[in-house]
Formats: structure tokens, C-alpha cells, sequence
């Protein structure tokens, strides 16, 4: 009865968007306390606290707000499934490069092989998966998921904590310290990559936590280390100013592209491009000459400014 709750509820959640649109406000931010912000794991914390199965403190109180982070916390909790069964959590990976970058929930199969299926998602639309405004119920393909997650609050079945061997903290050396030191260091934040979690890295540690609204611990948790690898993969920008999905570059693949290269090809891209929905070399250049025309930044990237250009919404 309990995944039964969470499908009705997302059902009954279809349509619902943004407040104006384009803002990222809507009921989902508002409730759990980031409105304002990307909201596609909000929507999936809010379903399953309504459905009676809040997923407790993963990147906050009230659930996870950062899909790479719970994909960390989930796997450190042994969460992850390759069975799933509706009302599970799905974690996409548009990029194929092994980063968490939108979710939503399983609904079923769409095909007796198992290679595509429904799911429920916030904050999506058919020209942008993942920041597109909508709640709706998307198919997809079984090549674009980074993990199901079977969340042990269905089941009551008991929550592994996560281990003192999986957190770390001031005393820790070695390779591990120094790969959390260098991308903290590459998101600007003083430190010496040293591979000693000393009283300087704790530091910087605790600036992140207090910046990104996290407990301030000076500690790092699988989770916390997902949520500074997104932060590495997005644009230098502020978070509430952050659109997922609306920069495109050369390695980027799905509808998002189709709808760019289609673009293109309306400009009179030469030579006319092939619409695979594969951001390659030939899109990188057509992207560029476009750019080049238009007194726009010639770097081969589909940014906000371009893409509002071609019309690509």
C-alpha cells in the first residue's frame, strides 16, 4: 500500500510548475526550505514525506535537495537496487561522466525488456529534463540512469549508519585527503593540498558546510562528498542562479541537443547537422560559427544567451 501511496500522490502532482515560471518557486522549494533552487529531489523528499515515508536527514532534515550527494549517501547505505519496483528513487546521469544530475520516481517498465520505463519527475518538460518546470511522467531510457535506489523507509528495515572509517576528519593523511583538498581548492577555497587534514582543511570544510547551509561539523560524509563534486560540475555561478540543464557542451547527449541541433539547422548551420541528440565536434562548430554571427562569446558552449538566441526553451 505504501508504494501505492507514493504513485498516487506523485500522479496527482502532474502539472504543477513554477510560481512565475522559470523561478524554481513552487510549493515543493517552499515546504522543504530552499525555494528558489533546483527542485527535482525536493519534489521526490516532499512525495514520500506525504506519503508518510519521510527519507530522513540525507543532505537535510526533511530529505536531500543534491542528487550526487544522496547517490553517495544511498550507496554508503547500501540503498542502491537494480531491481526496482514502483515508488523507488531513480538518479539520472545525462552525461554518461558518472555525476548524479536529476531524479524522480519509478513508475514501471515501459517494455518487456526492461530498456525504458516511466517515472515521475519534478522540475523537467520534454526541451529540458532536468530544469524544465513541471512535475510529469517521463519515459526513459535504462542507459541514461546513474542507480535506482530501493530508500530502506518503505521496508522499516533498519538504515546502516555510516561507518568512522567512511567520514573524513582532522588526523586523516593520504590520497583520499588529498583529492577532498584539491576540489575544494578548485571551488576557490584556501587550502594546501597536502593530503593531511589539518586545522586548515577542517577550516575550509566548515566554510563549505556554512555556505551551503549544512551542519557545520568540520567532518566529511559521503554525502558532503557528493555535494562538493556537484558543485565542481557546475557553471561559477550562485546556486539560486543556476539553471541544470541549460548549459550544453561538446560530451552533453539527449532531447536537450536534438532541440539544439534542430536550431541550428533552422540558421542554416553548414554543414547541416545530423539531429542525434550527440553534442559533438560538428555541433561544437556550429555552435561557435552561430555565436561568431551573433556577436555572441564564440566558446562552443549553448549557454542561456545562446540558446534564448536560437529560441531553444
Amino acid at each position: 500500500m505504501s508504494r501505492e501511496k507514493i504513485i498516487e500522490i506523485a500522479n496527482s502532482q502532474l502539472g504543477v510548475g513554477e510560481t512565475p515560471p522559470g523561478s524554481n518557486k513552487n510549493i515543493y522549494g517552499k515546504w522543504y526550505g530552499f525555494d528558489g533552487y533546483a527542485w527535482c529531489a525536493m519534489f521526490v523528499s516532499w512525495v514520500y514525506h506525504n506519503a508518510g515515508h519521510p527519507l530522513g536527514h540525507i543532505d537535510d532534515d526533511k530529505g536531500y535537495r543534491d542528487c550526487n550527494s544522496a547517490f553517495w549517501k544511498w550507496r554508503a547505505s547500501k540503498e542502491i537496487t537494480t531491481e526496482p519496483e514502483p515508488g523507488d528513487i531513480v538518479l539520472f546521469d545525462w552525461e554518461g561522466d558518472g555525476k548524479c544530475n536529476h531524479t524522480g520516481i519509478f513508475h514501471e517498465w515501459a517494455d518487456d525488456n526492461k530498456r525504458t520505463f516511466w517515472s515521475y519527475e519534478g522540475n523537467t518538460s520534454n526541451s529540458d529534463n532536468s530544469n524544465g518546470g513541471l512535475v510529469m511522467r517521463r519515459k526513459r531510457y535504462l542507459t541514461v540512469v546513474k542507480a535506482f535506489v530501493k530508500p530502506k523507509v518503505l521496508s522499516g528495515e533498519k538504515i546502516t549508519p555510516v561507518t568512522t572509517e567512511e567520514i573524513l576528519r582532522k588526523g586523516n593523511t593520504g590520497a583520499v585527503v588529498a583529492k577532498l583538498q584539491k576540489q575544494l581548492y578548485e571551488l576557490d577555497y584556501k587550502i594546501t593540498v597536502d593530503g593531511d587534514f589539518g586545522s586548515e582543511t577542517e577550516k575550509a570544510v566548515k566554510q563549505f558546510q556554512k555556505e551551503n547551509k549544512f551542519n557545520v561539523t568540520g567532518e566529511v560524509t559521503p554525502t558532503l562528498l557528493g555535494f562538493i563534486e556537484s558543485k565542481l560540475s557546475k557553471p561559477l555561478a550562485a546556486d539560486d542562479k543556476i539553471i541544470t540543464g541549460s548549459f550544453l557542451k561538446k560530451g552533453n547527449s539527449g532531447s536537450s541537443v536534438v532541440l539544439l541541433q534542430k536550431a541550428l539547422n533552422k540558421k542554416g548551420a553548414m554543414p547541416k547537422l545530423i539531429e542525434d541528440g550527440v553534442f559533438g565536434d560538428g555541433t561544437t562548430a556550429a555552435v561557435k560559427e552561430y555565436q561568431k554571427k551573433n556577436g555572441l562569446k564564440a566558446d562552443g558552449i549553448a549557454g542561456p544567451e545562446t540558446l534564448g538566441a536560437l529560441g531553444v526553451k
